[in-house]
């Protein structure tokens, strides 16, 4: 649910700077009372509707919910099922899900089609806050499958790096009972040894998690340390300012959203997952119910998520 609303804050003004987006609106309120906001292309979008962030998010919801097995195919599929072109898809994504209804047997190589490499965008990291959750008491299970998750499209080293860093965060905070920055940091450095073990390059994320130790310890604004992390479209940059986010202000959910969408840049994935995070740690009856009031989707309504929420923890609780 935290997700969502971040999500769908961070929609209404995705890609503009923080000085065109406080020119426009003073609170995240002012935001979700407005009825759309003009797009340079095609019909105006209409404030209250995600974008791919959620969709795809809940759609490795009810992946795990149906495939115990965490077969990439299968999410694949899902994906691919409920791809709608207007949520605002990234290209690489877009062309994978658009190729893979004519080409199944070759699932794999669609995730390097368009990057010869894999994307390391931070399309995989923005939907596995499920996977955080059901595997909360088991971080190597939930590095696995997120790793899982992200194979379908992202298939760069970085992209799964910011995908599980993105997933441990999550886990600690459902299972965090006080705040402790150290308690969040310690096992997201422990995670990145599974890669660097591999002789995989870590260091974009572990210099991130280095400026986010100093930037706590200096109190460092969200909107200046955006300025250390960025805010652009990759997993090494929106998954730590995400997390900064969060740790940065762990006892509002209003005010996490908040920094999160006025920092600018892509806002509706690092509200997102600042949003997750944050629901995570606080939950659900933090969320304000004005804000919840403006979720204006037809299948996936706020009462909708939350039984998707309650099928969950019933299918994976201990």
């Amino acid at each position: 649910m935290g997700a969502a609303i971040g999500d769908i804050v961070g929609a209404a003004v995705e890609a503009e700077s923080p000085e065109y987006i406080a020119s426009k609106f003073h609170s995240v309120d002012e935001i979700l009372a407005t009825e759309s906001i003009p797009e340079f292309a095609g019909p105006s979008w209409r404030v209250g509707r995600f974008t791919d962030d959620t969709q795809m998010m809940l759609g490795v919801a009810e992946w795990l919910l149906e495939d115990h097995s965490h077969s990439p195919e299968k999410l694949l599929e899902r994906f691919a099922n409920t791809f709608e072109p207007w949520r605002r898809y990234g290209s690489g994504t877009e062309a994978i899900l658009r190729q893979f209804p004519d080409h199944r047997d070759q699932w794999q190589a669609l995730s390097t089609a368009m990057f010869p490499y894999g994307s390391y965008g931070n399309g995989s990291a923005m939907r596995v806050a499920p996977i955080g959750l059901v595997f909360a008491n088991d971080m190597k299970k939930a590095a696995e499958v997120a790793i899982a998750s992200s194979r379908p499209t992202h298939s760069h080293p970085l992209a799964y790096q910011g995908a599980v860093l993105q997933t441990i965060a999550v886990a600690t905070a459902a299972t965090s009972a006080e705040f402790l920055s150290q308690n969040f940091i310690s096992p997201m450095r422990t995670a990145l040894t599974r890669f660097s073990d591999l002789l995989q390059d870590t260091s974009p994320f572990v210099q991130a998690l280095d400026a986010i130790e100093n930037g706590l310890g200096k109190a460092t604004s969200c909107r200046e340390m955006s300025s250390i992390l960025g805010t652009g479209v990759t997993a090494q940059e929106a998954v730590p300012m995400a997390i900064y986010c969060f740790l940065r202000h762990p006892e509002s959910f209003e005010q996490v959203i908040h920094e999160a969408v006025f920092i600018g840049g892509d806002t509706d994935t690092v509200a997102c997952m600042a949003g997750a995070i944050s629901g995570a740690f606080l939950g659900v009856d933090v969320i304000p119910p004005r804000s919840l009031s403006q979720i204006k989707e037809e299948r996936y309504s706020a009462s909708a998520i939350r039984n998707l929420a309650d099928d969950l923890f019933d299918e994976y609780a201990d």
